[in-house]
């Protein structure tokens, strides 16, 4: 069959259902009588079938790209899925985050030991170079320590978006990394945990580690479990690239990257809190018992949400019965 051939046939019908979704305004099928709109679906459903042909038969002929047109503008007309409500996003948010984090659970669990192995190194290079301590944290560091100051962390409304403008981009060059693999995903996970091993480790030796953890755990617990949720999904994502299965690469990742990225921007939304806890809280002349409690209130409010919300039926009996094997 040639080109023509094809065309002519069919010509008519593909100008009845241009004509169709030419007629309907603000992507609504309103404006067509009822009596119209079976026949739409009709007119539809062959043209889908006459562009499979096409891509088949005349790939790079100006009819399939026609084709194709009009059948992207006609699906969402008829398949088109239920506005999103209000109480949807909130139940996306409680119910559906938890699910896709629990979902994610290998992934988590291997973005929590690079962050580990990360900070386990950093000790591990102060310890065997006491050295290293002065250039991580000068004398005048530990004075303000020992003091209960910080002076590079001043209370101002301005220093909260700061904050949360630069948590929001690691974890989102964490999640984004997995296009490259997860390689820069895995190498941010390692240097924050070194940054943060190091530190804690020089702060060990000058025998501030109360007013040093006092000062990170109020907004560190959720800050660095947001950090390890967008590594898990960068890694998640990277793991498809590589290992595609039956897919095609392209196709694998876009899948991952989609499926993914609910729980990334979930979780990090909740940078907000963190933000608000680092600039007001975290540097703040509240006792440092008050300000670990307030740590240890983020990191149960937050695993309770994660691992408790929005259990199946299925999933709260498999739980019970896993406790009591154990």
């Amino acid at each position: 069959m040639t080109v023509d051939a094809f065309v002519a046939g069919r010509r008519d019908r593909w100008a009845q259902l241009e004509a169709m979704v030419k007629r309907s305004r603000r992507g609504r099928l309103r404006d067509i009588p009822a009596a119209d709109l079976e026949r739409f679906g009709a007119l539809y459903r062959e043209a889908a079938s006459d562009l499979a042909i096409a891509r088949r038969d005349f790939a790079d002929a100006a009819v399939t790209t026609y084709l194709n047109d009009v059948c992207a503008r006609a699906h969402p007309l008829l398949y088109r899925s239920p506005p999103m409500r209000p109480r949807d996003l909130l139940r996306w948010f409680t119910v559906g985050v938890p699910r896709a984090f629990r979902a994610r659970r290998v992934y988590v669990l291997l973005s929590l030991g690079l962050l580990l192995a990360g900070a386990v190194a950093g000790w591990l290079a102060v310890d065997l170079r006491p050295d290293l301590r002065a250039s991580l944290i000068p004398q005048s560091g530990f004075d303000q320590l020992a003091r209960g100051q910080v002076s590079a962390l001043p209370s101002a409304p301005l220093l909260g978006t700061v904050i949360i403008t630069n948590n929001i981009k690691v974890a989102a060059v964490c999640f984004l990394g997995g296009a490259l693999g997860g390689l820069p995903t895995l190498f941010i996970l390692a240097a924050n945990g070194w940054m943060l091993g190091t530190i804690a480790a020089a702060v060990h030796e000058g025998g501030y580690d109360l007013a040093f953890w006092s000062l990170i755990v109020p907004h560190g617990v959720l800050e660095l479990s947001i950090i390890v949720i967008a590594g898990a999904t960068g890694l998640y994502v990277g793991d498809a690239m590589l290992r595609p299965g039956l897919l095609r690469r392209g196709e694998a990742f876009s899948r991952a990257a989609i499926g993914s990225l609910g729980l990334a921007a979930g979780s990090a939304s909740l940078l907000i809190i963190s933000g608000v806890l680092e600039a007001y809280v975290s540097p703040s002349g509240l006792p440092a018992w008050v300000k670990l409690l307030i740590g240890a209130s983020v990191g149960a409010a937050l695993y309770s949400w994660l691992l408790l919300t929005g259990r199946s039926r299925r999933e709260r009996v498999r739980v019970r019965l896993d406790s009591a094997a154990a």
